[in-house]
């Protein structure tokens, strides 16, 4: 009886650690695609105070990667497309599989009116490889006003 006690702790701990250790790898993961997008963007001198990362649907296998960038009237476009290029360096580095991305490029001197894209990693891919010209990319993906 005191035997079988002590195997049953010990398989509960087993586990326990097991599972507690695939949580931490997948939240490591995850850290350092958000650490290369953002070295992405602070080397284009995109602000990284307001700058908001998201990734969805970890447990599908369907990753949704959001981000939100700070934008001025004239360069929503261009932040958009800064917001595309880390994404796509960032998954190149790290191996993640995401499956689409949404760039938000909100403008506060507009009422903080935001503009949403969505875009295929595919396409994303197809523009990193300069298979597709990043101005066609640019008139490729949806845009939500």
């Amino acid at each position: 009886m005191i035997r079988s006690n002590r195997y049953r702790r010990i398989l509960t701990l087993s586990v326990t650690l097991v599972l507690c250790l695939s949580f931490v790898t997948l939240a490591r993961a995850n850290m350092n695609f958000f650490v290369n997008v953002m070295r992405n963007l602070q080397h284009y001198r995109v602000s990284g105070e307001l700058v908001s990362m998201d990734l969805e649907g970890t447990g599908t296998g369907n990753l949704t990667f959001n981000l939100t960038l700070p934008s001025r009237r004239n360069n929503t476009e261009e932040v958009i497309m800064l917001g595309y290029l880390s994404t796509g360096y960032a998954i190149k580095r790290t191996g993640l599989k995401v499956k689409t991305i949404n760039v938000t490029a909100v403008i506060p001197s507009d009422n903080n009116r935001m503009i949403i894209t969505t875009s295929d990693a595919a396409l994303l891919a197809r523009v990193m490889s300069e298979e597709l010209d990043p101005h066609r990319f640019l008139g490729e993906i949806e845009w939500i006003r």
